[in-house]
């Protein structure tokens, strides 16, 4: 059964999400995320799906060897809908610069912690494909149409 995010509820466990985020312990890692992700958890990433706890913490493991010293954080407020929250967020580096941008979708399990994850980290769409028909584009987008 899907009920309306709790917005108070949903920043409580997305604090602890941030956390295991910045942990670089495993075991405090498991721990935090056992806390934040249902059993069946899954991060969609660029290239394959994390699923469960175990797999969430490898991939936070290689976040921090692909980011070194850089810690997610909360960028935008947040837009939510049925058990859905859409959030933006950045990479951002030890002297606080911003690294990376993107915006992240999270579903909730029934008991109100994060089932499902998909970070979308592109700066920005491509432009539409030249095959694309004008009349089902926004106008000036394909071909100078």
């Amino acid at each position: 059964m899907n009920a309306n995010v709790d917005v108070p509820a949903f920043l409580t466990i997305f604090t602890i999400y941030l956390e295991a985020f910045a942990e670089h312990d495993p075991v405090r890692r498991r721990r935090l995320l056992a806390r934040c992700l249902s059993e069946d958890s899954e991060i969609w990433g660029p290239n394959r799906m994390f699923v469960g706890i175990s797999e969430v913490c490898d991939k936070i493991a290689s976040f921090h060897d692909n980011w070194p010293n850089c810690r997610l954080v909360l960028a935008t407020g947040l837009s939510t809908f049925d058990n859905v929250v859409r959030l933006g967020n950045a990479f951002v580096g030890p002297d606080g610069s911003v690294r990376a941008r993107g915006e992240t979708i999270f579903a909730l399990a029934s008991d109100g912690r994060i089932r499902s994850v998909v970070p979308l980290w592109e700066a920005e769409l491509p432009p539409l494909p030249k095959s694309w028909q004008a009349h089902l584009g926004v106008p000036g987008t394909i071909d100078g149409h």
